[in-house]
């Protein structure tokens, strides 16, 4: 058994360490206060967070997003890879 995505509440694969992460489905729906879409990876070997506005492939200076009006977070996950939570 799972857990739910807290925005879609589809079903996703049980992580105690991230009890309210989000599906990658809901995850590229990311965008910034403006509604501007927002693209998350890691700039490094090492796991380092990124992102970058998807239109224009400028950086964008934040780990907030928002995801069907809901405030997120993005961050780099402990073993790789990032992770986007509801706040």
């Amino acid at each position: 058994m799972g857990q739910a995505c807290p925005i879609c509440d589809e079903e996703a694969k049980t992580n105690p360490r991230y009890p309210r992460y989000l599906c990658r489905a809901c995850v590229g729906r990311a965008t910034d206060e403006n509604a501007e879409q927002v693209h998350f990876f890691q700039s490094s070997p090492d796991g380092r967070y990124a992102a970058r506005y998807v239109a224009t492939g400028d950086d964008y200076p934040s780990h907030e997003c928002f995801i069907d009006g809901v405030k997120c977070w993005a961050d780099e996950a402990r073993f790789g890879g990032i992770i986007v939570q509801v706040i």
